[in-house]
């Protein structure tokens, strides 16, 4: 019983960890949205890779820097 407390435990702070990942994603694109003198939209119904490319790695960026930080903190 212990060890399924203990991975119940660790799948509830995976799932925290994965929430506050999408929240601050989410924060962090519109902030960059706000920012950015690019119309999105616009750039994402011409198929602009380019775009694409940058508004992904930005993502993955931010997201990585966040699972760093929750990996450092347990």
């Amino acid at each position: 019983m212990e060890f399924f407390l203990l991975s119940l435990r660790a799948y509830a702070y995976g799932i925290g960890w994965l929430v506050i990942c999408i929240s601050f994603a989410i924060i962090g694109f519109r902030l960059f949205d706000r920012f950015c003198p690019i119309d999105f939209k616009h750039e994402i119904q011409e198929k602009n890779l380019a775009f694409a490319v940058m508004a992904g790695l930005f993502l993955f960026g931010l997201t990585f820097g966040i699972l760093y930080l929750a990996a450092h903190l347990s």
